[in-house]
């Protein structure tokens, strides 16, 4: 997720209609700039070269679990549809093929791997999710990463992701810690919670596959357990 303020303008955002790597490329109506939303840095129009402020503030999950949650949730409506029966992202999801059959030159993980992706400094980092169940902690630019998901969640359920110095994870107890406050990470909420003073800093980053990450950044630098080749 980015921010809307840019060079003293709020931007107003709109697809673009066009792909990079199979991300969606934004632009923005105040400027005519188009905006990969893999990198927030504008490829064409008047900010090109320019990067949107990233805000670690999107989360992803059930519509079933958002409601129980805020059950005075309302729904925006688009000619009186609001659902739609027949999602055309289902065979995506599912395949292990990438967007018309654009696959990863990068062999470190297979294609449709789901890995999060950040960046520290200007080191782009890739760490699959199947690292992180239920916790991992990764180091990565002379700081502690903390990344969360739960056992059996969808794959486009938010990965919680926070970042503290190097050696400020710890698990114990049953749980995950943040040393310097003593906070222990609440899996119900996504959030560390107790402890003295604040918590860890949230790390912005992306859910996303290998292949679309890869071929944006082939730089990138892999995290976690040994790639699982094909």
């Amino acid at each position: 997720m980015y921010g809307r303020q840019y060079a003293g303008r709020e931007l107003r955002f709109e697809a673009s209609g066009g792909l990079l790597h199979s991300a969606l490329v934004m632009r923005d109506k105040e400027a005519g700039s188009y905006w990969p939303i893999m990198t927030g840095v504008a490829v064409a129009g008047e900010y090109k070269g320019t990067r949107l402020e990233e805000l670690p503030v999107g989360v992803k999950v059930r519509w079933r679990d958002w409601v129980a949650a805020h059950p005075e949730t309302r729904v925006f409506s688009v000619g009186g549809l609001e659902h739609v029966e027949n999602n055309p992202y289902d065979n995506y999801m599912g395949s292990g093929s990438g967007f018309r059959e654009a696959e990863a030159r990068d062999r470190r993980l297979p294609t449709k791997e789901p890995v999060y992706s950040f960046q520290l400094g200007a080191v782009k980092y890739a760490v699959p999710f199947r690292t992180f169940i239920e916790g991992g902690v990764f180091e990565a630019g002379g700081r502690s990463i903390f990344l969360y998901r739960p056992r059996g969640v969808a794959l486009y359920y938010s990965t919680r992701a926070f970042s503290a110095p190097s050696g400020g994870f710890e698990r114990r107890e049953g749980g995950w810690y943040d040393r310097a406050s003593g906070a222990r990470f609440e899996p119900s909420s996504g959030e560390f919670a107790g402890g003295r003073g604040a918590g860890p800093a949230r790390l912005e980053g992306f859910d996303t596959f290998w292949y679309i990450w890869s071929l944006t950044h082939p730089d990138t630098m892999l995290l976690g357990a040994p790639p699982a080749r094909r």
